[in-house]
């Protein structure tokens, strides 16, 4: 009797095999994984080249759209702490799509009949070989700042981090002025960070010695 070529439909457990496959090969290409579900690369003075897979369910297969970008650990200690929030490692400061950087690397996607381990270690090749590079080009205040300030009509964190980012590059001034004016733009979004950030900021330069 002639066998069903029929396979047996995708599901949560199936896609958790797959992202623990991705990340054991992100691990042994020298990905640091911190956590049982992410990885990243540290880099120098707070800056880790961050990874995000993120992943689809359907029927028939799992979809894996890999992300590349930066944490910046001093920004994202600086934004979570005005606002009261808990720090997390696993957030980016900026990132964008695999595809962005290399053209031709879309969505991975995987089947029962796709050999995981294969697909695992060609993904982790991808970002050794592509993500990591990329990340180390934007390792930078100096150079994320016009990245984060290009997002900022897309708010979602990004006036925070661009005003995070004027502070520790020692530009008090400017991420007081920006903070100020951005504040009158967007109070309802903005006040819960600019409100104790600009207290920091005057509370510092009252203090003797710190008047610019």
């Amino acid at each position: 009797m002639k066998q069903s070529s029929i396979s047996e439909p995708c599901d949560a457990k199936f896609k958790q095999h797959v992202l623990l496959k991705c990340y054991e090969a992100l691990a042994a290409v020298g990905f640091t994984r911190y956590r049982k579900e992410d990885v990243d690369w540290p880099l120098e003075s707070g800056f880790h080249c961050w990874v995000g897979l993120n992943t689809g369910l359907y029927d028939e297969r799992v979809e894996i759209n890999p992300f590349i970008g930066i944490h910046v650990v001093p920004i994202m200690r600086l934004y979570t702490a005005m606002e009261g929030r808990k720090y997390s490692r696993s957030i980016s400061t900026y990132a964008l799509h695999m595809g962005e950087v290399s053209p031709r690397e879309l969505a991975v996607e995987l089947s029962r009949e796709t050999d995981v381990e294969k697909q695992a270690a060609r993904l982790a090749q991808l970002y050794l070989n592509v993500g990591l590079p990329y990340a180390k080009s934007i390792a930078s205040y100096e150079v994320l700042l016009p990245l984060l300030q290009e997002r900022m009509p897309m708010l979602g964190g990004y006036p925070e981090r661009v005003a995070s980012c004027l502070y520790l590059m020692g530009r008090k001034e400017e991420a007081l002025t920006f903070t100020e004016d951005f504040l009158t733009k967007k109070p309802d979004y903005f006040k819960g960070f600019a409100i104790p950030f600009l207290k920091m900021l005057i509370d510092e330069n009252q203090k003797p010695g710190t008047q610019d």
